[in-house]
C-alpha cells in the first residue's frame, strides 16, 4: 500500500489540474445551456484521505489508483429537480460513463429508505476529447459527479454531522423524526419546482394582458417587470434621464456584477413600496399617472439631478425602476416621506436628502 501512496503522491498534482480544467468545462457546459446553478464544488482527495481509504479494512484495492474513482470530485448544486436531469443529460451527451459505478439515487423507491438522495456520476472525458491536445494526458483520469438540489444538499450535510448511515444505526426514538424530515424535503422540493412553473405561466398570463393593453393588474415584481420591458413610455423617461447627465443603465457595473439578481430584486421592492404608499392602485393607474405627467417629469428629473450632485458625489443611474421612485414621490401628494417602511426599503440618504430639499 505504501507503493501506491507514493504513486498518488506523484500524479495528485495532475490531478488537480484535471479537476480544475473539468471544473471549468462543466460550468461552461451549464452556463451555455442556460441552466442556473447555486453553485460547484471541487476538490482533489488529499493524501490523507487516499491514504485513510486504501486501508479500511472493508477495502481491498488490488490498484488503488484505478479502483478509486473519486480522486476528482465534483458536486453540482441545483435550484430544482428538473435541472439535475438537464446537467444529466448535458454529462451524458459529453463524457464517457461507468454506468456500473454510476448510481441514479433519486429514482430509489422505497418508502422508508433512509437519507435524501442525489445523482452520482463516475466518468471519464470520453472521445470528443481525448484526442486533443488539452485534454489527451487525462484520457484514463476518473472522476465522480454528484448533482443535487440545494434541500438534497442540505440534507446530505445535516446527516453527515448526525453520521448515521444505516437504518440499524438510527435510535429508534429519532427514526420517525429523520424520515419525517426527508419527505417533507422531498415535498419541499416538489413544490419549489410547482411554484417555478407557476410563476412562468403566471408570468406569460401577464405579459398576454399587457399586450392586450389590459392593464387592471395589482403591483408585484411580475407585473412591473413585463410592464416596464420595452415601454415606449418608459424608454422616453430613461432617455429624459440620460440628456440630465443620469448614468446610462447598460453600465459594466450592471452587466458585470455578482449580484445582479440581488441588485435587480432592491430595485423592484423600492418601486412596489413606493407605489405601495401612493393613490395608485393598478398598472393601469401608474399608465395614466406616466401619460399625464410628462412635462413634469422633465422638470422634476432635472431639478432632483441637479440638487442630488450638489449635496453628494455618489452616482445616480437612468434605472426605470428608480426613476419612477422619484417621480411618483415628487408628484404624488399621498406618498409620505416620513414613512418609516419606505425609507427601510430604500435606504439611500442622498436621494431622501434630496427629496426633503424640493419637497419643502
Amino acid at each position: 500500500m505504501s507503493e501506491s501512496i507514493k504513486e498518488y503522491t506523484l500524479i495528485r498534482p495532475s490531478y488537480e489540474i484535471f479537476q480544475n480544467k473539468l471544473t471549468e468545462l462543466l460550468k461552461e457546459l451549464i452556463r451555455e445551456s442556460n441552466i442556473e446553478i447555486v453553485s460547484i464544488e471541487s476538490r482533489t482527495k488529499s493524501i490523507e484521505s487516499f491514504k485513510e481509504k486504501i486501508n479500511r479494512p472493508e477495502k481491498n484495492y488490488n490498484n488503488p489508483i484505478n479502483d478509486i474513482t473519486d480522486l476528482c470530485g465534483i458536486r453540482i448544486i441545483t435550484y430544482y429537480t428538473e435541472d439535475i436531469y438537464k446537467i444529466a443529460q448535458l454529462i451524458e451527451d459529453e463524457f464517457k460513463i461507468d454506468s456500473d459505478k454510476s448510481i441514479d439515487k433519486t429514482k430509489i423507491n422505497i418508502p422508508d429508505k433512509f437519507g435524501y438522495q442525489s445523482l452520482h456520476y463516475i466518468l471519464r472525458i470520453g472521445k470528443k476529447r481525448d484526442k486533443l491536445v488539452e485534454w489527451k494526458s487525462f484520457k484514463m483520469y476518473t472522476a465522480e459527479i454528484q448533482i443535487r438540489t440545494i434541500l438534497q444538499h442540505s440534507w446530505a450535510a445535516i446527516d453527515h454531522k448526525l453520521r448515521y448511515k444505516t437504518k440499524k444505526e438510527i435510535p429508534s426514538l429519532l427514526k420517525r423524526k429523520i424520515y419525517r424530515l426527508s419527505a417533507l424535503l422531498e415535498l419541499a422540493d416538489e413544490q419549489f419546482l410547482s411554484i417555478k412553473k407557476e410563476t412562468s405561466k403566471l408570468n406569460n398570463e401577464i405579459e398576454d394582458s399587457i399586450d392586450k393593453g389590459e392593464l387592471n393588474l395589482e403591483f408585484n415584481r411580475l407585473s412591473l417587470r413585463s410592464y416596464l420591458y420595452d415601454n415606449s413610455e418608459i424608454n422616453e423617461i430613461i432617455k429624459i434621464a440620460e440628456n440630465f447627465n443620469y448614468l446610462h443603465y447598460n453600465d459594466p457595473y450592471f452587466n458585470l456584477n455578482d449580484y445582479y439578481d440581488e441588485i435587480q430584486w432592491e430595485l423592484y421592492s423600492r418601486l412596489i413600496e413606493t407605489l405601495n404608499q401612493s393613490s395608485l392602485k393598478t398598472i393601469k393607474d401608474l399608465d395614466n399617472f406616466i401619460k399625464n405627467n410628462k412635462e413634469s417629469f422633465i422638470r422634476n428629473l432635472k431639478q432632483f439631478k441637479l440638487h442630488f450632485d450638489s449635496i453628494s458625489d455618489s452616482k445616480i443611474y437612468a434605472i426605470s425602476t428608480d426613476l419612477l421612485v422619484i417621480l411618483l414621490i415628487m408628484g404624488d401628494k399621498s406618498i409620505n416621506i416620513s414613512n418609516q417602511n419606505l425609507r427601510s426599503v430604500i435606504d439611500w440618504e442622498p436621494m431622501w436628502q434630496t427629496l426633503e430639499a424640493l419637497l419643502k
